[in-house]
């Protein structure tokens, strides 16, 4: 109808003559189906983000008016980098069954996404799993339970007690049922230690926490359970990277984005991207934090992620190995690797092999970055926090001392508190927690350190009822590099199963081009539960 009614006026105007419209009448309508969008794209995760966030930042009179130019943040180089890090991770997961992998990079000094790559085949699933995909970031978030304890004054020589712990019901357990006794804040961190991350989340409090985790960058929902120490509250790989960034750029938090600036057909600028950072983290806390995170690479779980220079980062794993996450940083970039099922089925794999294929893609890059070192870390002596305590007031607590067992601890509640603050209200209850089996390498011992102060033992106790407690999916954390031998009256924990070893680093394939893709299919369901 429409094409008769052009005719028509065609002929009305005299443009035609009659026989040539009666000619255009008679010709048979074909048309042209229009090819898939981004079917040419060579980074097609990386295309779509973007064309999400153009719909955002442009009006749809803008939009549809075409012609605009987009310029964006990706570095082409590290982009194919990234894609063949995740090939590489995707052949490790034959054997260590696991089908996905995802892999995210950002400059942390401005935000810019450098690389992205959403999964092993964008032909087979256009589901992003750096953005889209919500699972248990497991012990990588303890960073957050650490950072918010160092803003509150905690010293990273403060001592707690590893030994069996129930709060309102609720235990968290080490790998293997191993205690470690008496350690301190950086040697927990350093080990991926549950019991104490628990600990301390409970000394600062749940607001404190979710607040220090949102101002780095987090923006998904976060519950506040005991188990949220541990990871049970699901986020994206994206976030999580980039919160990491705040830290890496000594506090300040950076929106991530990979839009610097559109242009339209007249070349008159359109959008350009104003990032002003916000100081998230005192930069003293920072600097603590980053000293922290580095012992983890030099000496703890995430030893596999050593390229040759500073590194700071941490390891993560979700209940029976779901999920396998490295995050780390040098001061100019942080990436962030995700290893899984999409429906969320067990692994064989480890963190371990996430923070080897963060170590494949990021050697790829050192000719590229100059070496720069972090900052100083701040003297200990006589700090004081920049945000304020709100301990959680539990209703029954169950602990035991040093060296205690099960049995004697049941006799008593916790006794463990050395720095009494007001208790806050909230508290919830949980189910026990088990971590899995965790086999790391540890390299050369972490950088020789302050004279530790005297140490006091962590926790609290009250005796307030609770109001009705809420169920959390609990979150396991990897074990540490080297477990510690088990307390003396501690239960003898059943042997581990055998470590899986991740491959020893070999040179990347050559680029391989990539293949056209489909018109999208239907995003897989992420779950992320834990058990």
């Amino acid at each position: 109808i429409q094409r008769d009614r052009v005719i028509d006026r065609m002929l009305t105007v005299g443009v035609i003559s009659q026989s040539e419209a009666e000619a255009a009448w008679s010709t048979e309508i074909s048309t042209k189906p229009k090819e898939p969008k981004f079917l040419y794209s060579e980074f097609p995760y990386f295309t779509i983000y973007v064309q999400k966030q153009l719909a955002e930042i442009l009006t749809p009179d803008q939009m549809e008016a075409g012609g605009l130019v987009v310029e964006t943040t990706l570095n082409v180089a590290w982009q194919r980098e990234a894609e063949e890090a995740v090939e590489e991770a995707i052949a490790m997961g034959q054997r260590q069954r696991y089908e996905q992998a995802a892999l995210v990079a950002v400059d942390p000094r401005n935000g810019e996404i450098k690389a992205m790559v959403g999964g092993n085949d964008f032909n087979e699933s256009q589901f992003n799993r750096v953005t889209q995909a919500q699972r248990q970031p497991g012990s990588t978030f303890k960073t957050f339970v650490y950072t918010t304890a160092i803003a509150a004054g905690f010293s990273p020589y403060k001592g707690y007690v590893d030994a069996k712990y129930v709060i309102d019901g609720y235990e968290p357990k080490n790998y293997g049922d191993r205690f470690s006794g008496s350690v301190d804040l950086l040697k927990a961190l350093q080990s991926s230690i549950n019991i104490v991350a628990v600990k301390v989340l409970v000394d600062v409090g749940f607001e404190p926490v979710i607040g220090m985790a949102k101002g780095m960058g987090i923006q998904s929902s976060l519950i506040d359970a005991y188990s949220l120490a541990l990871g049970s509250s699901e986020v994206n790989l994206l976030e999580l990277t980039s919160a990491y960034g705040t830290l890496a750029n000594q506090g300040k938090h950076v929106p991530v984005h990979g839009i610097r600036r559109v242009l339209n057909s007249q070349g008159e600028v359109l959008y350009q991207v104003k990032n002003d950072p916000v100081q998230a983290v005192d930069a003293d806390t920072a600097a603590i934090m980053t000293w922290m995170l580095e012992g983890v690479v030099q000496g703890g779980t995430g030893s596999n992620a050593a390229i040759g220079r500073p590194v700071a980062g941490k390891t993560g794993t979700s209940e029976r190995n779901r999920d396998l996450w490295f995050v780390g940083y040098i001061p100019q970039l942080v990436t962030g690797v995700w290893l899984g099922n999409d429906d969320s089925t067990p692994t064989w794999g480890a963190s371990s092999s996430a923070a080897y294929v963060w170590r494949v893609f990021m050697r790829e890059l050192l000719d590229d970055i100059p070496e720069e070192g972090f900052p100083e870390r701040p003297s200990l002596n006589n700090r004081e926090g920049t945000i304020e305590a709100k301990p959680v007031k539990p209703g029954k607590v169950v602990a035991a001392g040093a060296g205690e067992s099960g049995s004697e601890s049941r006799r008593r509640s916790s006794e463990e508190s050395s720095d009494e603050a007001p208790p806050a209200s909230s508290r919830r209850s949980e189910r026990s927690e088990r971590s899995e089996p965790e086999p790391e390498e540890a390299p050369a011992p972490a950088r020789e350190r302050e004279q530790p102060a005297p140490r006091s033992s962590g926790g609290g106790s009250g005796n307030s009822n609770p109001p009705a407690p809420r169920e959390a999916a609990p979150a396991a954390a990897e074990p540490p590099a080297a477990s510690p031998p088990p307390a003396p009256a501690a239960p003898a924990a059943p042997p581990p199963p055998p470590p899986i070893e991740a491959p020893p680093p070999a040179p990347l394939p050559a680029p391989v081009a990539p293949a056209p893709a489909p018109p999208p299919l239907a995003a897989p369901t992420e779950s992320g539960e834990a058990e």
